[in-house]
């Protein structure tokens, strides 16, 4: 008995190890999704604010009482114009209104006969209001703080995103938060393993070969990701062993197999113009409108970076067609924050001899001439079929 006890024991260990190793990995990831996006969303609305503050200024130095007040040389209403409109007036080397500390300026040329002679600033104070402002709707226990370019970081794990020059925000859980999470998974883990413990040292007379072949079984599960990390859909790796059964199925029950490959136009564009981070944003979020249009049974898969691929059983090329023309015009249609995109669909129906790389092939062939073809268009592959373009 203690003999087998101590062999069940080293299983459980080994066991508890990887699904802690893999708990904290979650909670890492859990932290730098939440204080990343609270960054971001900070990011946003400071942008939206300093937008504003364009606008006003902008509004301010086309007003013809400011313009007349500037023609007769009026200091005093000049004076008066900037502390009600709270802004800051510059003119010919002289300032009107108040210049406030730790704030961003939004600046307009003030211009008159045709002459650049200063300009209107409109302020936006960097204070703890505004920091207010940016925070809501963080995830529970994130904090904002301003940073500068020579500021050390806040203790805890974050994320420090630029707001303007000398001026960024870091999103951040203290280390204390941190540190709670962490221990709280391995306390989870604990009682799990002490549980699983006593119930194989009830159970190991009698089930301990069983036993010890399910935890390799584990071990060899959790060493095997076929989930991909950034939008949570199957991999490649998964939906090509999904796309084999598949095949195999359509064979022995005589039914159709349909495949689309989508391609997101222009993605690199997104990357170059919002930064990487809005990039994932966008896969995320096309990953979620891919599952909510795909039916029970059907598979969506991140096939590489931009590309996703749905398998369809029993679909045919008409039904691939109409399920891929939906695809791209609901993501034409759905915009994330200020980011667009289109996509390029490649449509393909299952041959009789055909293997996994022939069927991904021929609809891989079909999204290279839609994207020949101008992309954001549906092209399907010609193979005993009539291709119909969308």
């Amino acid at each position: 008995m203690l003999t087998l006890t101590a062999v069940a024991i080293f299983p459980i260990a080994f066991v508890s190890y990887v699904i802690v190793r893999d708990e904290i990995r979650n909670v890492t990831r859990s932290i730098d999704f939440e204080t990343r996006d609270a960054a971001q969303s900070a990011q946003a609305r400071f942008s939206r604010l300093l937008d504003q503050r364009q606008l006003k200024a902008v509004t301010a130095a086309g007003s013809p009482q400011l313009q007349a007040a500037l023609r007769r040389h009026d200091t005093e209403s000049l004076a008066r114009f900037a502390r009600r409109k709270r802004l800051l007036i510059e003119v010919r080397g002289h300032s009107y209104g108040r210049r406030l500390e730790n704030a961003v300026a939004a600046r307009a040329q003030l211009v008159s006969g045709g002459r650049q002679i200063g300009a209107v600033v409109a302020q936006l104070p960097t204070d703890q209001a505004l920091l207010r402002q940016l925070s809501a709707g963080a995830a529970n226990g994130v904090q904002l703080a301003y940073v500068g370019t020579e500021a050390a970081p806040q203790a805890g794990r974050g994320v420090t995103l630029p707001l303007a020059p000398q001026v960024g925000v870091r999103a951040f859980l203290p280390a204390g938060v941190v540190s709670h999470r962490k221990n709280a998974a391995y306390i989870r883990v604990i009682e799990a393993g002490l549980l699983a413990l006593v119930a194989l040292m009830l159970l190991t007379l009698v089930l301990a070969r069983p036993l010890l072949r399910a935890f390799r079984w584990t071990e060899q599960q959790a060493s095997e990701a076929r989930i991909d990390s950034l939008t949570g859909l199957a991999n490649r790796r998964a939906v090509e062993e999904i796309l084999a059964a598949e095949i195999s199925r359509a064979h022995r029950f005589a039914h159709q197999l349909a495949v689309v490959l989508l391609d997101l136009d222009r993605f690199k564009e997104i990357n170059d113009s919002f930064g990487h981070a809005a990039g994932d944003v966008m896969l995320r979020g096309v990953s979620r409108l891919l599952t909510s249009l795909a039916r029970q049974g059907d598979t969506v898969a991140r096939w590489g970076g931009e590309e996703f691929v749905v398998v369809l059983p029993e679909t045919d090329l008409a039904g691939a067609q109409r399920f891929a023309e939906r695809l791209r015009r609901t993501i034409e249609a759905h915009a994330v924050g200020e980011m667009k995109t289109s996509a390029s669909c490649g449509v393909a129906t299952m041959l009789q001899e055909d293997s996994v790389e022939d069927l991904i092939g021929a609809a891989d062939q079909a999204l290279y001439q839609a994207k020949s073809n101008g992309r954001n268009r549906t092209e399907s592959a010609l193979r005993g079929h009539s291709p119909a373009a969308a």
